[in-house]
């Protein structure tokens, strides 16, 4: 297919650059790249196109073969790399300060990405500190191909070891060309997005100035508003991971968007939400298509988007086997425990075949695990038992002036007029304390009769905790031997075909969020349905820890099936949230057992059955965080509303 000329200038034009360098990876043609960067480079230089936009076209352009963009498409090595050379020549037909500004404005936007504190902070600090300043798009261009290929994620992406996500709203265009095939947003990163882009407000500015009744009443219309700030937040990585996703026939590169919290246990309502949601994404990328240079298929290939569905009440069943079933695929959320996962994969599998059975797509799907949040509360419930038990042994004054000294020393607020327990879960909580290992926390083990070593042994078994959730999932669902009783399983109570069987299997990965250390990424590698999700400063950190002396990738793959010495989890077995976490319920465990065939035999059933999922203590946590960043963000969007109506 040739390169659509005008719309290659009609997205320079307008400012879709992106859209406009994306076109050679739509319909590829191995053997005839060459030809196809020619006639881009051919529409990009035209006299009607302002400098700046074509020098950011040709620093995107030259991005596709940086990375692995071009060859994710179908196109080969060495093809990729004489494509680069075109572009990198064309570049050095450019060079001054026009694409010296250009460039200052990509290392900037990588590093305003979490404030800096990301892996394209990373890079772009590298970056700078070798860049030549003569020839600054190719410099450019050079220096980002030999970081990003010379890092960890390059070589996992591309060894097969795992699919990586970004936890992020902002960022996405870097990651993508490491290979990074999945996006997570919720109202916490909506928020961010808007404090890092002020763009964003703008957009949203024009959004409002459309809807008479919004500016009439926005408080009536708070939340049409702030959905509508969160797509436009949502709109840049829809368009970033449009063309892969075309490719894959949205088999991977989709954008994971979360209903309203504060609505979670309303099944019909967010269902509704999310189909209106999926009407406004399909409308974007009508226009967005064509820019592609799509043409005549603009508007008839389904959104690259599915749904993010807090599993924080049973609602989440129904809205995960709907959406499913209508096509739409779904990404749980606000999950903890194996009986929850276990039982939303089930849901998610009985709509897909609905689906499958009905001739409808089946889209890639996803099963948060979030891991670190479970660690982060059993941590936190461990750390007011400590003090609470150094009280009842040594009396109060000892325990509430070691809390006040741990306050201080962590800079958290200390309602020193408050109960003990109280204070102690105020001051102990992730935000403020992140290991149990702390010279005041041992101090106050000690005066509970607890020793130093016992507690530092039960900070490192609860850091495997959220790993050992993960691994139980995966390996109830895509272990070698399970994998092929649930195609038969798929095929004997759904009807479906066996390649639908193995595609319903095959579309569902499980999402491990939330991590704390690298470990929680090193540890849950997997080739098949697993995709690590990571927010930008994990990942900075993992890029990091995999430059320390000693490690070694290959340890880790297929980490996710490996397992800890067995007093891991027979210590943590003595935590009856651990327990509430990482067992099955006993209808689940008859299910998989009896029915399925999967080896539970030797498994506990003190699991969360679907009607204590909202009374679980990582569930309210974070829930209650959602629901406040929903509230506030939403807040921020009425301001907005109300400056624009005057």
């Amino acid at each position: 297919m040739a390169i659509d000329n005008s719309a290659v200038v009609e997205a320079i034009q307008s400012g879709q650059t992106l859209a406009a360098a994306d076109q050679v990876l739509i319909d590829p043609q191995p053997g005839a790249l060459a030809a196809r960067v020619e006639e881009l480079l051919s529409a990009v230089q035209n006299d009607d196109c302002p400098a700046a936009e074509v020098c950011r076209t040709l620093i995107r352009l030259g991005m596709n073969f940086v990375g692995r963009d071009a060859e994710i498409v179908g196109y080969g090595t060495d093809e990729s790399d004489r494509a680069l050379e075109q572009v990198l020549a064309a570049i050095d037909d450019l060079e001054g300060a026009v694409m010296a500004d250009v460039v200052a404005e990509f290392l900037d936007d990588m590093k305003s990405v979490n404030l800096n504190d990301s892996l394209s902070g990373l890079l772009a600090e590298r970056i700078e500190a070798d860049l030549n300043n003569a020839s600054p798009g190719r410099s450019f261009l050079t220096l980002l191909k030999s970081r990003m290929r010379g890092g960890v994620y390059w070589r996992m992406i591309g060894e097969d070891y795992c699919k990586f996500g970004n936890d992020f709203a902002r960022g996405l265009e870097y990651l993508r060309h490491y290979g990074f095939c999945q996006v997570s947003t919720n109202p916490v990163l909506a928020a961010k997005a808007f404090d890092e882009d002020g763009s964003l407000a703008e957009q949203l500015k024009v959004e409002i100035d459309r809807h008479d009744e919004w500016k009439l009443d926005p408080d009536a219309h708070a939340d049409e508003i702030a959905m509508a700030a969160t797509l436009i937040a949502l709109w840049p990585n829809l368009s970033i991971f449009r063309p892969l996703a075309v490719h894959t026939e949205l088999r991977d590169y989709m954008v994971s968007f979360q209903l309203n919290p504060n609505i979670a246990d309303q099944a019909d309502e967010s269902i509704e939400d999310a189909r209106n949601a999926y009407g406004l994404a399909s409308d974007f990328l009508e226009r967005y298509d064509r820019l592609l240079g799509l043409g005549d298929r603009s508007g008839r290939i389904n959104p690259n988007i599915v749904f993010k569905v807090a599993a924080s009440h049973e609602a989440a069943r129904k809205i995960t086997t709907t959406l499913n079933s209508n096509a739409i695929g779904s990404n749980n959320t606000v999950v903890y425990t194996v009986a929850q996962e276990v039982q939303l994969i089930l849901d998610a599998f009985e709509g897909k075949a609905r689906a499958a059975a009905a001739g409808e797509q089946v889209v890639r799907t996803y099963e948060t695990n979030m891991g670190g949040r479970f660690v982060s509360h059993l941590r936190e419930v461990e750390a007011e038992k400590i003090f609470l038990a150094a009280a009842a042994r040594t009396g109060e004054g000892k325990a509430s002036e070691l809390i006040g000294a741990l306050a201080a020393d962590l800079g958290a607020e200390d309602s020193a007029g408050g109960s003990l327990a109280d204070r102690a879960r105020e001051v102990c909580a992730y935000a403020h304390l992140k290991t149990l290992d702390h010279p005041i926390v041992l101090e106050a083990a000690e005066a509970a009769g607890q020793s130093a070593d016992a507690i530092r042994l039960l900070e490192d078994d609860l850091k495997k905790a959220g790993t050992l959730v993960a691994r139980r999932v995966y390996r109830v669902f895509f272990s070698p031997e399970n994998r092929p009783k649930w195609v038969e399983h798929l095929q004997r109570t759904y009807g479906v075909t066996d390649d639908q069987a193995r595609w319903i299997v095959d579309s569902m990965d499980v999402l491990p969020a939330s991590k704390r250390i690298p470990d929680d990424s090193f540890h849950t590698l997997g080739a098949s349905n697993m995709c690590n999700t990571e927010f930008p400063n994990h990942a900075r950190a993992v890029q990091v820890a995999s430059e320390a002396e000693g490690f070694n990738l290959e340890d880790f793959r297929d980490a996710v099936l490996d397992t800890y010495e067995p007093g891991v989890d027979q210590r943590l077995r003595e935590l009856p949230d651990f327990c509430r976490g990482y067992d099955l319920t006993p209808s689940l465990k008859d299910f998989l057992h009896n029915v399925v065939g999967i080896d539970v035999a030797g498994w506990q059933t003190r699991g969360l059955e679907p009607g204590d999922w909202p009374d679980f203590g990582s569930v309210q946590k974070t829930s209650a965080e959602f629901r406040a960043a929903y509230d506030t963000f939403a807040a921020q969007c009425i301001a907005i509303a109300k400056e624009v109506a005057g």
